[in-house]
């Protein structure tokens, strides 16, 4: 099937009603109506039809919502570069967070908190480091220090998407704020984090 492109907006010239948009080789016969060419650029999600000007113009509110469906398109985009889709995932990602956080809170140094380590039960170490025990089994390494450390350079990574969020969110909102068309464009073209 060949897609028609639409070239003139046709309108009631009593009332400024469109009445339907058409090839320009379509242009109506009926006295009653009125044509004008569509402008550049133009797209339905977007441009909206005003019977005063009997004219097409960009609407405000649908630029808005493209421009903002847009920024949350990539936003989402750029945070998967940095995390992996699924609910267990995230559980696995939060639990190895977790353990950092637990190391890092049990002394200054390796051989302090390795004693402290040494002093829970299997059952207690088990359950606040089973992930990095795991990761140091699987590594042949008789410590879980190597695990701790792959796991804070994993989250250093994903600390990125904070940010990313932050970006996100200040451009949706200046987008949303805009009063104009150009505004609501410059608020769109995010400097995003790298």
């Amino acid at each position: 099937m060949n897609f028609v492109k639409s070239e003139i907006a046709v309108f009631n010239k009593s009332t400024g009603a469109l009445s339907y948009m058409a090839p320009a080789s379509l242009k109506p016969t009926d006295a009653a109506l009125g044509w004008v060419a569509l402008p550049a650029g133009f797209g339905e999600e977007t441009f909206s039809w005003n019977a005063s000007t009997r004219a097409m113009a960009e609407d405000l509110a649908k630029v808005r919502a493209v421009l903002l469906a847009s920024v949350k398109s990539d936003a989402e985009q750029r945070k998967m570069a940095f995390l992996s889709a699924g609910g267990a995932k995230k559980a696995e990602y939060a639990q190895k967070a977790a353990e950092v956080s637990f190391y890092d809170s049990l002394g200054g140094s390796v051989s302090t908190i390795l004693a402290a380590i040494n002093l829970l039960t299997p059952a207690q170490r088990q359950a606040k480091f089973g992930y990095s025990l795991a990761d140091a089994a699987a590594n042949g390494e008789p410590t879980i220090v190597n695990a701790i450390t792959r796991f804070r350079g994993g989250m250093e990574g994903s600390n990125k998407v904070p940010a990313i969020a932050a970006a996100e969110a200040k451009a949706c909102a200046a987008i949303k704020a805009a009063t104009t068309i150009a505004a609501a464009r410059a608020a769109a073209a995010v400097t995003w984090p790298s």
